[in-house]
């Protein structure tokens, strides 16, 4: 089975999220996409008190993906707490998966300071890495500058090609918190669960 792996704040999950995983799990020929939304990201500092919760979090992911069959979710950074390592992850899943390949996508942005992540040249032992390409962020020469310092006994890591969209986690909920609307960034499901919350709101800070 290939098994691709995506991860994130998804703090919401967002259209651009959701196109990008399919052309993903497309390129890739996934048998599944895994969405697994960090408890705590490595990078981010503590979270606002106006931020979703972990399960909140968790709970949009599942409401945004809930009517493709190829996609599914697992809350198992979320359950072991802490700050998310993404070696612990694709650890994990090798030992419940042995006969399976795992694939990581990342974007271009993480992949500039992928060298910093813990333990980053074990993930690329367990995880085929994957990367979303973004012209306008990386050059011909950067990119192939990139390729080459991520790549890990041979394995060099496999460029995603999907649609520019300049959507942010960020914009949603600068724009709740203003009273903007949100129709298009992400799906009803979620453009529902957030107002059904009162999420991001700048009265809940």
């Amino acid at each position: 089975m290939r098994i691709g792996i995506v991860g994130g704040s998804f703090n919401p999950i967002h259209i651009a999220h959701l196109i990008i995983a399919d052309r993903f799990a497309e390129q890739m020929q996934l048998d599944t996409c895994t969405f697994i939304p960090a408890f705590q990201s490595p990078f981010k500092s503590t979270p606002n008190v106006a931020d979703a919760t972990p399960k909140q979090r968790m709970d949009m992911v599942r409401a945004a993906i809930a009517l493709n069959g190829s996609f599914s979710a697992s809350d198992r950074e979320i359950e072991r707490g802490g700050v998310s390592y993404t070696i612990d992850t694709v650890e994990d899943l090798q030992r419940e998966h042995p006969q399976s390949e795992l694939f990581l996508l990342i974007g271009s942005d993480q992949a500039i300071e992928f060298v910093r992540w813990h333990r980053w040249e074990d993930i690329c032992r367990v995880a085929r890495l994957c990367i979303v390409r973004r012209p306008f962020l990386l050059t011909n020469e950067m990119e192939l500058r990139t390729t080459e310092r991520l790549t890990v006994d041979g394995r060099e890591p496999i460029w995603i090609n999907a649609p520019l969209l300049e959507i942010s986690s960020t914009e949603i909920r600068h724009r709740v918190s203003k009273g903007a609307t949100i129709n298009y960034l992400t799906v009803k499901a979620v453009r529902d669960y957030i107002d059904s919350h009162g999420l991001y709101r700048s009265d809940s800070q």
